[in-house]
């Protein structure tokens, strides 16, 4: 399971792309809610426009093995900033990043760590966040890490027509003669 984006505008600054980072990995711990799963692996990665061979080229992911099953975006967060962090070159222009979360298991069904503990906290922090959210509005609450006033959209002004999904944008032919 994976968000991923490419961006508008490049990004140098490692601020900025831990704020994307975190948000693709709060959007991955939503979906692992919605289908009452949780993960054991993410990764990362990060990669420099390829069409521009006037920029220096760089591309790296790491993979990131949790130490238990989670669909926290605390925690999910929290270690896609260290692997954020472990594979972040300073001096290239990143164009797109993207978070996968792997290892997908029930979230009824876990193998639990016998050295560390979950948080059993977030189970109800995260069902709130996930209500409140549902109810006011995607992204009315936010992690810390996240930016406040900051909605991401995608681009879709090349955006194909659904013509077998919408009925307002079947093809009407005209065979007036």
């Amino acid at each position: 399971m994976a968000t991923t984006r490419s961006f508008a505008v490049m990004i140098s600054d490692f601020e900025s792309l831990n704020e994307r980072v975190v948000t693709f990995s709060v959007k991955c711990s939503e979906k692992l809610r919605n289908q009452k799963s949780c993960c054991n692996l993410i990764m990362v990665f990060i990669k420099t426009n390829g069409f521009r061979k006037d920029l220096q080229q760089y591309k790296k992911n790491i993979v990131v093995k949790l130490p238990y099953p989670t669909n926290s975006s605390i925690v999910i967060a929290k270690y896609a900033k260290h692997a954020l962090k472990a594979i972040f070159k300073k001096g290239y222009q990143y164009k797109k990043a993207g978070v996968i979360v792997m290892g997908i298991v029930p979230d009824t069904n876990q193998q639990l760590n016998m050295f560390v503990e979950s948080n059993q906290r977030h189970k109800p922090l995260m069902q709130t966040i996930d209500m409140l959210n549902s109810k006011y509005g995607s992204h009315t609450l936010k992690l810390g890490s996240q930016d406040p006033k900051r909605a991401w959209k995608m681009r879709q002004e090349r955006l194909s027509p659904n013509f077998t999904t919408s009925l307002n944008e079947i093809i009407v032919v005209n065979c007036n003669r």
